[in-house]
């Protein structure tokens, strides 16, 4: 049997009928090349929803404070619901286009953690049961999410599905770890925040693992780095037709390339995060809540043409500026919630501009043209 391919669906690509129809439909592409293990999110806004009900019966009995320890086994078999539910799903719709599948929850996927009730993390993968299907041409279909210690489901906490799917691939020594998200392939900021954002053609796991700690909603942080330490290939992708642009991720070397259809050129990967809340640095005198870290991350540590962009940027940006940072791969800036996306977008035109000084479609302000040495 060849290396099989782990695809993780988050829970945009599962959040609608139509949606998973299209998901099962990538699912069996993906299978006609080699043997396949999908993983489940549950669907956009159900793990929320899950957790609120929880919360509401609590206050419904007018307890204060953390739930005793059955409580907690309760609220988390409560909260991994939602995966099962997706994952089902996911299944009918494969069987339907004539592939056999079958849904597999952490104990059935041999996925062991420890007991630490919502924040559990997995311990020991048991991939005896996987390969056996995969071997009668059976497509496993995970539930991501769980874990399983001493007869109780665990969840893994935010984020937890990719993790799953990152430590199954390396306990199969799979050929990827493909994640259908949406927008799909990784971006030099959110293209919902900066229009001007561009999509990457490949990435470090450093570079991964540096702007998911920075406050990137494209991958657990936990899992990035995971992906990392195993050298597991990561492959970010969209439900839309192949061809689209996607994010691979296996380069040895620093550096990522921008997919740039008209040059194909490469240069100094950046990416802008806006991330909520203060990401480790002390917000001092401001509220936590009421504050946004913009980093600048760069995949080499020593790009300081960009760092000198992303300060000068900060500075004409005119926003209320708590305080800075400098990390290895990373310089980040604390401001009001308010003003994180006009800064996200201020320095992401200084750092293409210092990046590309003649590329003539990028605009900028005179003044931050003259603060780089363009003007």
């Amino acid at each position: 049997m060849s290396a099989p391919l782990v695809v993780k669906f988050g829970g945009d690509a599962l959040a609608t009928p139509e949606r998973i129809a299209a998901a099962a439909r990538r699912a069996a592409a993906r299978r006609a090349a080699r043997p396949i293990v999908a993983v489940a999110s549950a669907r956009r806004g159900v793990t929320d929803h899950l957790l609120g009900l929880v919360e509401q019966v609590r206050e419904a009995i007018g307890v204060e404070g953390d739930s005793p320890a059955a409580g907690r086994a309760a609220a988390d078999r409560a909260a991994a619901s939602g995966e099962l539910v997706a994952a089902s799903l996911l299944a009918v719709a494969l069987a339907d286009l004539g592939v056999p599948a079958i849904v597999l929850d952490a104990r059935e996927a041999g996925l062991g953690s420890d007991g630490h009730a919502g924040g559990a993390t997995l311990t020991r993968l048991r991939t005896g049961r996987l390969l056996r299907l995969l071997d009668r041409g059976v497509t496993p279909v995970v539930t991501g999410f769980q874990g399983w210690h001493r007869g109780r489901i665990t969840t893994l906490g935010r984020g937890g599905s990719d993790i799953t799917a990152v430590a199954l691939a390396a306990a199969l020594g799979a050929e990827a770890c493909e994640l259908v998200k949406d927008p799909g392939a990784l971006h030099t900021a959110d293209p919902r925040l900066v229009s001007e954002a561009r999509p990457l053609h490949r990435a470090t796991h450093r570079f991964v693992s540096e702007i998911a700690l920075a406050g990137a909603r494209v991958i657990h942080h936990a899992a990035a780095t995971r992906a990392e330490r195993d050298a597991v290939p990561l492959r970010f992708t969209s439900l839309h037709a192949d061809g689209e642009p996607s994010t691979v991720v296996d380069l040895p070397d620093a550096g990522i390339e921008l997919l740039d259809p008209n040059a194909g050129r490469s240069g100094d990967g950046y990416a802008v995060i806006v991330g909520t809340g203060h990401r480790g640095i002390d917000p001092a005198a401001a509220d936590p809540a009421d504050v946004a870290t913009v980093t600048l991350v760069s995949a080499l540590p020593d790009a300081a043409a960009l760092r000198r962009a992303a300060r000068a940027a900060a500075v004409i940006a005119g926003v209320r500026l708590f305080r800075s940072v400098d990390r290895p791969h990373a310089v980040a800036f604390l401001v009001p919630a308010a003003e994180g996306r006009s800064l996200a977008q201020a320095i992401h035109s200084a750092v293409a501009l210092a990046a590309y000084p003649s590329e003539p479609s990028l605009r900028s302000e005179p003044s931050l043209r003259i603060a780089l040495g363009h003007g």
